[in-house]
């Protein structure tokens, strides 16, 4: 059995309809899915709830604050599947990552999507502060990998567990993951995604930089201490 964790805040526009095609895509096979609320204002909450009244595979967990780490560590915690995939409800990310991700998690604890390798429609807004990211991931880290964010991710349950104590509460809880996998030897697969995503970014790209740029230099400091 296997566990989509997809995080949301304020997909009231679109929840429905796109639970509705996961399920599809995903047939009679052993999954189930939660849905991590965290600090939706809208009708998210809500509706997400109705939903998994009326269909079992279907759970919602919920933050109050808009904290995507917590609701993936939250997530994580109640999770039934051996395996995390985690995908965006916008389904901007293609759906066939997660039969990717099935497979190469028989040999691999990660699996990383990378948009970056794969076809990308993305504005030039929201590819820089990425190229950025990448670079000092690269520079100060020594990962070589090209994609930080949440969707197109996958793990092993037991993997991240061993570790959710030490991740932060917003997004850096990704690169955080890698890291850790880099660190202790663990095998990470780099694959390929296409997304298309021509939405605004539901996070304010100032304050998300400085955060994820403080949470990185915090990782630097951890790896210089730990050698």
């Amino acid at each position: 059995m296997f566990t989509i964790i997809i995080p949301v805040y304020n997909e009231e526009h679109i929840i429905e309809a796109n639970l509705k095609k996961i399920s599809s895509y995903l047939g009679n096979r052993q999954y189930e899915i939660i849905v991590a609320n965290n600090g939706s204002t809208d009708r998210t909450l809500a509706i997400a709830k109705k939903l998994a009244r009326n269909q079992k595979r279907i759970k919602v967990i919920s933050v109050e604050n808009k904290a995507p780490g917590l609701a993936f560590k939250n997530a994580a915690k109640t999770a039934k599947g051996s395996i995390l995939i985690s995908q965006d409800m916008d389904l901007s990310t293609d759906l066939r990552f997660i039969d990717q991700a099935l497979h190469l998690l028989k040999s691999n604890d990660l699996v990383v999507g990378s948009k970056r390798m794969g076809r990308q429609e993305r504005s030039f807004l929201r590819k820089l502060p990425s190229e950025i990211f990448i670079f000092l991931t690269k520079t100060l880290l020594g990962l070589e990998y090209d994609d930080y964010s949440m969707a197109a991710k996958a793990y092993k349950r037991d993997f991240v567990l061993k570790h959710i104590d030490r991740l932060d509460d917003g997004t850096s809880y990704v690169v955080e993951l890698i890291y850790f996998a880099k660190k202790a030897g663990q095998k990470i697969a780099d694959i390929p995604v296409d997304c298309f995503d021509k939405r605004q970014s539901k996070f304010n790209i100032v304050n998300e930089s400085i955060y994820r740029f403080n949470r990185l230099i915090s990782l630097f400091v951890f790896r210089l201490l730990n050698r």
